[in-house]
């Protein structure tokens, strides 16, 4: 096989979700895929002092992809709506190719206003369950399978 291809991702994510966040990018196994290698980089990452609208602005036009964490505090976030998504949705590099998982329930029954997202194939686990609802012993599965889809789309695009 030859070289793997290199996609980097922005993780788009609410600071009220921390814990299911690092619960949820703790099981994603990279590292591991078979013909492309992932980085990510994510807000958590700033260092102390840095010029945090400008590195995120740096970040989101230099991604590959963008993985939106989508919960209701994702959807309420005025930075994640004005600042990220347009970034990230829109033509350029990295725009268009947002790749949103559903982290926590959001209805789809278009009570809740998806920034632009109703669009888009959001990935769920089994039965339509955000990765909160899935129990615990599914949780694996539901990264695992998360991960073939992010796989498969960089090879896609890059094909």
């Amino acid at each position: 096989m030859g070289d793997p291809v290199e996609a980097s991702l922005f993780v788009s994510w609410a600071h009220d979700d921390r814990a299911e966040k690092e619960a949820l990018m703790a099981r994603l196994a990279f590292g591991a895929l078979s013909g492309v290698r992932l980085s990510w980089w994510e807000d958590s990452d700033l260092l102390l002092g840095a010029d945090w609208h400008a590195e995120i602005q740096n970040r989101l036009a230099a991604c590959d992809y963008g993985l939106l964490l989508v919960s209701p505090s994702f959807l309420a976030s005025s930075y994640i709506r004005d600042v990220e998504l347009p970034s990230l949705l829109g033509p350029g590099r990295g725009r268009g190719r947002a790749l949103p998982v559903m982290l926590k329930k959001v209805p789809l029954d278009g009570s809740f206003d998806l920034r632009g997202l109703a669009a888009r194939q959001i990935f769920t686990g089994a039965g339509g369950r955000a990765f909160t609802q899935t129990a615990r012993s599914g949780r694996e599965r539901f990264a695992v399978d998360l991960t073939g889809q992010i796989r498969s789309r960089v090879l896609r695009d890059a094909a």
